[in-house]
């Protein structure tokens, strides 16, 4: 293989490119590799990051495997978390090397993106890409949403920032999808997915439902989903912390409940909800909450913050209904 096409393996090791690559050459995963490969997902899980290595010959091979190797102790421990926050930190480095390649013009970005079947068309600074594309493969947050989108006979504009975090969405959910392997196992790749598993944070999903009787639905679907590990976007991740700091439940409670986000960070989680505590943001409105994509039933209160006083006046008023008769 041309040493260009390696480079683009080794870069996006999850295209069809590369695995026809592996199938090629022959590549072992030999213990060593196996031990990079368990380094890999451990900084994945850790830090929420996979590290870029050294471009050389024999490293771009290296890094085939190890991805290899990685997908298997991922399948190995076969634990929702750990699909998912390896998924997220599989797509932030893909999305580097992308940003990278953008800026270099060398093509790739355009050889990734046919992967998933999506072409983009240059239009000025900016991009076009049929809303068939555009669907499945833009982040859950408010500004993807086709009401703030500028939409040209069945094709959306996005930034070229935003063409990459297409894309890097788009890796996500491919690798969330081919996880687990159905295979068995060699001892040591099934004793560091057994590693892996120690790695979880020891947040017991009971905890959620502790308080929360007064929870409003959407509050309590968000803290659901945060406990499944899955990926809350970032407008649901500001309007849920404001509501728990609204309601009074400490930083490191909050912190707690944001553990098992599959990009969490405490660091930054940390200091997010002591900046919303410090400045006091509003609560969003229903309304808003809606437009974010949360809202889950017709509670009728305004805000979640006055679900309480709304469930308590509904009931108050069916008790009094009740005495008449």
């Amino acid at each position: 293989m041309a040493s260009a096409d390696l480079i683009f393996c080794s870069r996006y090791p999850f295209t069809k490119q590369a695995k026809d690559y592996v199938s090629e050459s022959g590549l072992e995963l030999t213990s060593t590799l196996v031990e990079k490969a368990e380094a890999r997902v451990n900084n994945a899980l850790v830090t929420g990051k996979v590290k870029r290595v050294a471009e050389l010959p024999d490293a771009r091979e290296e890094e085939l495997a190890i991805y290899a190797g990685a997908r298997m102790i991922v399948s190995s421990a076969n634990n929702r978390y750990i699909i998912s926050r390896y998924a997220v930190a599989e797509a932030k480095r893909a999305g580097e090397y992308l940003a990278g390649d953008d800026a270099a013009n060398n093509g790739h970005v355009e050889l990734v993106a046919s992967e998933f079947g999506v072409r983009f068309e240059k239009k000025g600074k900016d991009y076009l890409v049929p809303l068939s594309a555009y669907l499945p493969f833009t982040p859950r947050s408010m500004d993807y949403k086709l009401t703030n989108r500028e939409l040209e006979n069945g094709f959306v504009l996005v930034s070229r920032h935003e063409r990459i975090r297409m894309m890097e969405e788009a890796v996500k959910k491919k690798i969330e999808g081919s996880l687990p392997i159905r295979a068995q196992f060699s001892e040591d790749i099934t004793e560091a997915g057994k590693r892996m598993l120690a790695l979880i944070p020891k947040l017991e999903v009971a905890t959620v439902s502790v308080g929360q009787e007064n929870y409003p639905p959407c509050i309590k679907k968000m803290l659901e989903d945060l406990a499944l590990s899955i990926n809350l976007p970032h407008t649901a991740r500001v309007a849920l912390g404001i509501y728990l700091v609204s309601a009074g439940v400490t930083t490191d409670k909050i912190v707690d409940y944001f553990r098992h986000a599959p990009d969490f960070s405490e660091k930054t989680t940390r200091y997010q909800v002591e900046h919303l505590r410090s400045h006091k943001y509003n609560m969003p409105s229903c309304s808003t909450m809606d437009s974010y994509g949360v809202c889950i039933a017709d509670c009728r209160c305004g805000t979640p913050l006055r679900y309480r006083d709304a469930i308590n006046g509904a009931r108050l008023r069916r008790l009094a209904a009740e005495k008449k008769e």
